[in-house]
């Protein structure tokens, strides 16, 4: 339908709670485009900290977190979160986390934000930007989400090919599944019932019931799937290396629609506005 350009080397996209903002993340200028989905087009943009990689939003509507990645994991390396005002579109706090912080996602009381770092997952309390837990199991972890109901995170170990599947009260791993290669992303239904995992090395969503952490699926997709999100009835993902978004039918678990998006756009992230 349309193309709009936003800044150097887009990665991550998050939505607001209504759809009227997108926050994309801009690797390479280090900052934050702000998209007016009514318009149909970019409003601003928000400086943050180096090489910005994955981004969230609060469920409450209030408040953007963006990991910093940095150009390293090393000495010097970043180490932040930035945090951005959505009144104001404004920085206005950063967190120290852990060294190049990737991926992140809030918990549905907004209490909590989970973020995925080179020595694990950091568990976050947004009231005072303080890390109260380090799972460092995780430490090759790149996608991350949580369940609707707030009890498990589930995040993705790229060099395991597994998925970890957490307990938010015990801060424990309970489940480990194995998925398809270099998995990337993970999104959750909105109803709970299922989480579906990017398989970047073998073209393949790997689909997991909720309840018993069973794979039901492998649904072959297009060329290295990174982004995915999950609505009631579809499944969204974004296939880095053939520059196309798919879709599945939550239900019969096949592949429905196809938009090809052009040679050079090697897509990273998804979202349904």
């Amino acid at each position: 339908m349309a193309s709009v350009k936003a800044g150097s080397n887009p990665y991550g996209i998050a939505r607001t709670p209504d759809g009227h903002k997108l926050y994309i993340t801009n690797s390479g200028a280090s900052n934050v485009s702000v998209f007016d989905t009514r318009r149909g087009t970019i409003t601003g943009s928000v400086k943050v900290g180096l090489y910005p990689h994955g981004v969230a939003v609060s469920p409450g509507g209030h408040h953007v977190y963006v990991a910093d990645t940095g150009p390293d994991t090393g000495a010097g390396g970043s180490r932040s979160v930035s945090v951005i005002d959505t009144r104001t579109d404004k920085t206005t706090a950063t967190w120290q986390v852990g060294p190049a912080p990737h991926a992140l996602a809030a918990a549905p009381d907004g209490r909590t934000l989970y973020v995925t770092c080179a020595d694990g997952l950091a568990v976050v309390d947004t009231g005072h930007g303080a890390v109260r837990h380090r799972l460092t199991g995780q430490a090759r972890a790149r996608g991350v989400a949580v369940h609707p109901d707030g009890r498990h995170v589930y995040v993705v170990d790229t060099g395991q090919d597994t998925l970890s599947v957490i307990d938010t009260r015990r801060h424990r791993v309970t489940a480990r599944v194995r998925v398809g290669r270099t998995p990337w992303q993970v999104a959750v239904a909105p109803d709970g019932s299922r989480v579906y995992v990017t398989g970047a090395n073998d073209d393949t969503v790997t689909v997991i019931d909720a309840a018993n952490h069973r794979v039901v699926a492998r649904v072959t997709v297009d060329h290295v799937p990174t982004g995915i999100t999950a609505t009631a009835h579809t499944v969204w993902v974004s296939a880095n290396a053939s520059s196309t978004v798919l879709a599945i039918d939550a239900r019969t678990l096949k592949v429905v629609g196809r938009a090809p998006l052009g040679i050079s756009s090697q897509p990273s992230g998804v979202v349904v506005a």
